[in-house]
């Protein structure tokens, strides 16, 4: 089940909204929860009903082995623990890429059977690993079964996250006020869900088929059509991630629980480090706090702390999709990283227009290499904008429709350069007549237009 659907939004939400707080209302705290993971499970169920099997055996798992971790602090079962969900995802994720690997260098005969990659496992699985170790350090506080089950399951952040935090989520559930219709968390979470169906519907499905046209159909791109192409999918990736990221902090604040946020205004960036520390925050914290610091993090010298920063980009390549590309584009990020590490201890600063367009237009080459299926994809691309291909007319655009694509991709990323993201605009309303307008007219704008339910990108990875 999509947000961005008529079942969704007219009969999901709507009835487990009611029921939930109407549990809730009469006392019934625990058949409001098991109601709710329920629901969750039914909106997981809807892609594909054995995916419930994968998602309530992890579950089941996690949790008991949480429960051992807890009455005795063991490194080797953490390892244990740990390296099973790593399996779990490396054979649903992974198992194509290597073994086809493998095949091509020995050459084997390649798997005709290729695994299906279960929605929302990679951020399910960080979620349930973050829980373990948390355990372990003494960090996470102990919880039963049900309220485990709805810190994983609850579908506002089960399919692309953000990855969230079990001693940040599960207080909000048992807190006093849980189950208390609360007016100004329903005006922000209106509003949020409204702005990020506006992203998503409007703007980025809007850009998908130029994008599709230039990156897959074209066989090679001039000049102009390279740079229109190449700032499409950098919008089109922008606002249909946080457009997502929208929608489900938006959801989780109609049932009081505020998720962490995913996006601080990345394309105002003035440097790489900070592009990370923008661009989906929660994924950035969690190699951070998992993978970064018990690496050493900058504790152990310079070089490790450069070693280290290349390590934890890497795999951040790697967990958004198994293919070469995602590895490169991860070592590209991790370069930049390194680089930036090493000019920041030289004392020189850029001035800020020249980080910013130096830091926009590096990320948006990169997201070259983050979209294209093949080599040849992102090569096209490439020698494109590099002017390699004569300037002329496109071979996937109109002349007229090349340069306006082109002055809308710019508008919009001066857009998200200029103002304030969506979470902090929403911290700041008033909801008085104007912001109510607003919220209710992106709604039904992105609702009218809403005949087509396609996915959110992230949902692949």
């Amino acid at each position: 089940m999509l947000f961005n659907s008529h079942i969704f939004i007219l009969f999901f939400l709507p009835i487990v909204f009611a029921v939930y707080f109407l549990l809730r209302n009469f006392k019934q705290h625990e058949a409001g929860k098991l109601f709710l993971v329920l629901a969750s499970f039914t909106f997981y169920a809807w892609w594909k009903t054995e995916y419930l099997y994968l998602l309530g055996g992890t579950i089941l798992f996690n949790f008991y082995m949480a429960e051992a971790l807890y009455r005795k602090r063991s490194k080797p079962l953490l390892t244990v623990a740990v390296t099973a969900n790593l399996a779990v995802l490396g054979y649903f994720k992974y198992k194509n890429f290597f073994f086809n690997n493998i095949a091509e260098l020995t050459g084997m005969p390649t798997i005709t059977e290729k695994v299906i990659i279960p929605l929302g496992v990679s951020f399910y699985t960080f979620q349930q690993i973050s829980f373990l170790v948390d355990t372990y350090r003494g960090k996470a506080a102990r919880c039963n079964l049900l309220d485990y089950s709805l810190f994983v399951s609850f579908f506002p952040q089960l399919v692309a996250g953000p990855i969230s935090y079990q001693q940040e989520i599960t207080p909000q559930f048992n807190a006093d006020n849980a189950g208390k219709i609360n007016f100004q968390n329903i005006g922000q979470g209106f509003f949020l869900f409204s702005m990020g169906l506006f992203k998503k519907i409007v703007i980025a499905d809007s850009l998908a088929p130029y994008v599709e046209n230039g990156f897959d159909k074209a066989l090679a791109l001039p000049f102009w059509d390279s740079w229109a192409v190449s700032l499409a999918y950098t919008c089109q990736l922008y606002f249909d991630f946080s457009g997502y990221t929208d929608m489900a902090l938006g959801l989780g604040l109609l049932f009081n629980v505020k998720l962490p946020n995913n996006f601080n205004s990345p394309y105002q960036s003035l440097n790489i480090q900070d592009f990370w520390r923008r661009w989906h925050i929660t994924l950035g914290r969690f190699v951070r706090d998992y993978i970064y610091f018990p690496l050493g993090g900058s504790r152990k010298g310079a070089y490790r702390t450069l070693e280290n920063l290349l390590i934890s980009f890497l795999l951040i390549g790697f967990w958004h999709g198994a293919g070469w590309n995602f590895i490169l584009w991860g070592a590209l990020h991790g370069t930049a990283m390194v680089i930036h590490r090493i000019w920041q201890n030289t004392g020189n600063k850029l001035p800020a227009y020249a980080g910013w367009l130096l830091t926009f237009l590096y990320v948006n080459a990169c997201w070259v290499l983050f979209r294209a299926e093949t080599t040849f994809d992102a090569i096209k691309i490439y020698k494109g904008m590099l002017g390699m291909v004569n300037i002329g007319f496109s071979t996937a655009l109109t002349f007229r429709d090349e340069f306006v694509l082109l002055g809308i991709c710019i508008a919009l990323i001066g857009f998200a350069a200029r103002f304030n993201n969506s979470v902090t605009t929403a911290e700041n309303m008033k909801f008085s007549l104007k912001e109510s307008v607003m919220a209710i007219s992106m709604f039904m704008v992105s609702f009218v237009l809403l005949y087509t339910h396609q996915t959110f990108l992230y949902f692949d990875f």
